[in-house]
């Protein structure tokens, strides 16, 4: 069993993967809240380039500053269900993930400045875009709420074509679904994610059944039921 310490912010959207990650793979994973957000770790000092999330495994001593290098290194250190089968399996999945970091980086980043109420230019060019420049909220919202269905709807097609399922890449669950996953509950469940569901119509993946399906899968994972409970519905964000 690996021991980990792991610093983030409590965004549950992209921390729990991490946190499903090593639970499947019987990890031990000690959790720290970095500043600005908590007191147990500060990224502007601690981490190699500022940011988190930030991975240390104590067993080696290696430092991780990267959201795909620590997934990657969890799933391949730690051999597990998540852990790819061949090249092509590890070449998919990558490419899979990265589609949820995108959308991930260009939609739902940019709405935790808008339900958080970080205005500063500073906070949202971190974000990769900057969706409050022009016209404030209203159209903020309203931009990044068709930016969502567009970025959706390229996956939607692509499971279709290429009949994939139950999961992204075939029979079995790779860490590309657990993001893919997280990312669509905290759209569904979260608090500040209303502002999104609101512009839906309350149904935000209607018109996404297949990535819905795939979302299902994951769900079905006792493990992962196991991880999650009800921290979506708990989490602001």
């Amino acid at each position: 069993m690996g021991h980990i310490d792991i610093a983030y912010f409590p965004i549950v959207g992209r921390g729990m993967q991490i946190n499903i990650i090593c639970k499947m793979h019987e990890i031990d994973a000690n959790f720290l809240m970095s500043k600005p957000m908590g007191e147990d770790f500060d990224k502007d000092t601690q981490a190699p380039f500022g940011t988190v999330p930030w991975l240390k495994d104590n067993s080696n001593g290696i430092e991780l500053n990267d959201s795909l290098a620590i997934v990657q290194y969890l799933v391949t250190k730690y051999e597990g269900p998540l852990t790819p089968k061949n090249p092509e399996k590890a070449a998919l999945t990558a490419m899979y993930w990265s589609w949820a970091q995108d959308y991930y980086s260009f939609v739902l980043s940019p709405f935790h400045d808008i339900i958080t109420g970080h205005n500063e230019t500073f906070w949202r060019n971190l974000r990769l875009t900057d969706s409050l420049a022009e016209g404030g909220k209203e159209l903020g919202v309203s931009n990044l709420t068709i930016l969502h269905k567009k970025r959706l709807q390229y996956l939607e097609d692509h499971i279709k074509k290429m009949n994939l399922g139950p999961f992204i890449t075939g029979s079995e669950c790779s860490y590309a679904d657990i993001f893919i996953y997280t990312c669509v509950k905290s759209v569904q469940e979260t608090g500040g994610f209303e502002i999104l569901r609101e512009q839906s119509g309350n149904e935000p993946f209607k018109e996404f059944p297949n990535i819905l399906k795939i979302c299902e899968s994951v769900n079905q994972i006792p493990k992962v039921q196991e991880t999650v409970g009800s921290k979506f519905k708990d989490c602001p964000v």
